[in-house]
């Protein structure tokens, strides 16, 4: 089963969005993680430094997951229009369109991903 041009489009669009959300959410924990810092080393006592210390690491740490989905997001939408979207990466397969509206950025059909994690569970 391909995808139709109107299927293409709504899953772009929604991948856009999100891309487009993450863009906000990193410039606000930015902005959020500076001006902790300033205050807290401004005005603060050691606590207050070692606690803006502490919620800045979380708050790189999740800019850091932000800014790895907005690669995984900009690498899918590459795979939209180069045509290989929709297509497992590992056996070929078409992927359900009911795959791709849940999970967007699957590069993998189903049997694929649980084969995959399976065995990185195996090694961890």
């Amino acid at each position: 089963m391909s995808l139709t041009a109107a299927d293409l489009e709504e899953l772009k669009s929604r991948l856009r969005e999100r891309a487009v959300s993450l863009r906000k959410e990193m410039e606000s924990k930015l902005d959020e993680a500076t001006g902790e810092a300033h205050d807290a080393g401004a005005r603060g006592d050691s606590g207050d430094r070692s606690f803006a210390a502490a919620e800045s690491e979380v708050d790189a740490g999740e800019a850091q997951r932000d800014q790895s989905e907005l690669g995984a997001i900009e690498r899918t939408l590459a795979r939209i229009e180069e045509g290989s979207y929709g297509v497992c990466i590992e056996c070929g397969a078409d992927i359900p369109l009911e795959r791709l509206r849940a999970q967007p950025l699957a590069s993998r059909c189903t049997r694929c991903q649980s084969a995959r994690e399976a065995r990185e569970g195996r090694f961890r």
